[in-house]
């Protein structure tokens, strides 16, 4: 069961993600990836969870 997040500095890494990172979401091995930013990291107020 998926109990922690894959956490990503900024949205462009989120996109580059890899097919490894995207199969370990997709079969349950992270709840789901943790942004820590848009732009840059720490720019937004909060991490957004998706």
């Amino acid at each position: 069961m998926a109990n922690q997040f894959l956490i990503k500095d900024t949205m462009q890494n989120m996109k580059a993600m890899d097919s490894t990172e995207i199969a370990a979401l997709e079969s349950g091995t992270y709840a789901g990836v943790q942004l820590l930013g848009y732009h840059e990291k720490w720019d937004t107020p909060a991490p957004i969870i998706y």
